[in-house]
């Protein structure tokens, strides 16, 4: 496979899959992850074989070398459409320039229209080029100032569109990068939730950190008043959910004569110490939940072509990629405890890997399919019925089942046994072919 082209096959093989399943290939989702392996891989003389390498480790493993898998996968059933092997330390922005670069001439030639859709590495302004010749759905980096303005905007003017119950969002144009685009503001009550979460536990750091700054603060002389407040000012504007709740200046006093003072004793200077105690902020934290409560989308697509909702959707589309990545990090491919000897190996073993992925998704496609079609449900795993089952939930439903073969007056018979009314549901859900290898009528 190697000799062949490991990506090269599996677009070959995807593009035969998409048009025999007539799979939607108008969202492409992209994203890259890596695999620690183990064993000492020795670079290789061929110039297409990957180098088994340190880098960023998303799985927590620094100690270990790895490689970089890139995946492109449909919204439609999730559905891999491309993979590429890459070096253990190459960066998500190299392989996002690069894939971009390939795509502007594959998606211009489509006969219909089709979008990239990616998460913030994607948006850079060295990609800005690139971009601006693909149809683009990714996340705005939280990191530029201009998302904070945006989302500050957004909530001042409170203009919101509803998506659904839980979901608002709204719409705005601009040119960034120098490419004209829509950015939505999306706003989430799941969002809220995580934001609430999340800053209630800043807060609850931010108090502890606190009381540690006060300690030296208050052990502290100043020679007057306004230099103990300016102290306990500029360490106040460092906290981001508190504020000064309430202060008492104590004066100390030194006399010119030793001894115990006498109302008449002369003061020779005074000293000023601080008591502190700091307070929620309540209108900041409310603020910076609902700030961290939403996210900014950007696309090039126009609003013709693509509604704000579909531009939503199609995002949310990206958790086909991580799915993906799930099903092939899962222990029992047993990746890191293999050892193939030449990177070459290691790349025709993902190539392998996606094609089962491939298999796997159009699988859970048709079944998914089949029951939408039927109007039908099956128990999941806490009993209650689903119409979107995942395909590994449908193989542990499965289990069990049996092929007995039997002598019968010189005749070999074969019995499926282990069959249940669940399980013969299942089976024909897939069509006459499977249910005639398991024996059962297909009505």
């Amino acid at each position: 496979m190697h000799a062949y082209g490991c990506d090269l096959l599996l677009s070959e093989l995807a593009l035969a899959v998409c048009s025999q399943e007539d799979i939607d290939v108008r969202f492409n989702h992209l994203d890259t992850t890596s695999f620690s392996l183990t064993g000492d891989y020795v670079p290789e003389s061929d110039e297409h074989a990957i180098a088994i390498t340190h880098g960023y480790s998303k799985d927590h493993r620094p100690d270990l070398k790895q490689a970089v898998l890139e995946l492109m996968v449909s919204q439609d059933g999730g559905v891999p459409l491309l993979s590429k092997s890459w070096d253990g330390n190459a960066s998500d922005t190299q392989i996002f320039q690069e894939r971009a670069q390939a795509l502007i001439a594959t998606l211009q030639a489509s006969p219909s229209p089709r979008s990239v859709v990616a998460d913030a590495k994607l948006y850079t302004e060295e990609h800005a080029a690139n971009l601006k010749k693909l149809g683009f759905i990714t996340r705005i980096p939280g990191t530029l100032k201009l998302v904070t303005q945006v989302i500050t905007q957004a909530l001042r003017w409170d203009t919101w569109h509803s998506l659904d119950e839980t979901t608002r969002y709204q719409p705005m144009v601009l040119c960034h990068y120098g490419m004209a685009q829509r950015w939505l503001v999306v706003w989430s009550q799941a969002s809220l939730e995580r934001a609430e979460t999340s800053i209630n536990k800043a807060c609850q750091r931010e108090v502890e950190a606190i009381t540690k700054q006060l300690f030296p603060l208050q052990a502290k002389r100043f020679e007057t008043p306004t230099q103990a407040e300016e102290a306990l000012s500029v360490l106040a504007k460092t906290w981001r959910y508190h504020q000064v709740g309430s202060y008492e200046l104590i004066a100390h006093h030194r006399y010119a004569k030793k001894g115990r003072p006498t109302v008449e004793t002369p003061i020779k200077a005074t000293q000023w110490q601080l008591q502190a105690q700091g307070r929620p902020d309540t209108e900041r934290r409310e603020t910076a939940k609902h700030q961290k409560a939403c996210f900014v989308l950007g696309t090039n697509i126009g609003a013709d072509e693509l509604s704000d909702a579909e531009v939503i959707a199609g995002y949310k589309g990206q958790a086909h990629a991580e799915g993906g990545f799930r099903f092939l990090k899962d222990p029992l491919f047993f990746v890191s405890s293999l050892f193939v000897k030449k990177p070459c190996r290691i790349q025709g073993l993902l190539m392998v890997m996606t094609l089962a992925l491939l298999v796997y998704s159009v699988a859970q496609r048709r079944l998914r399919q089949a029951l939408a079609r039927q109007n039908e449900t099956i128990p999941n795993q806490i009993n209650q019925p689903t119409s979107r089952p995942t395909l590994r939930w449908v193989f542990h439903v499965l289990e069990g089942i049996e092929r007995v073969r039997l002598m019968v007056e010189r005749q070999v018979r074969d019995l499926i046994t282990g069959l249940n009314e669940v399980k013969i549901k299942i089976l024909r859900l897939f069509g006459e072919r499977v249910c005639h290898v398991y024996q059962l009528p297909s009505g």
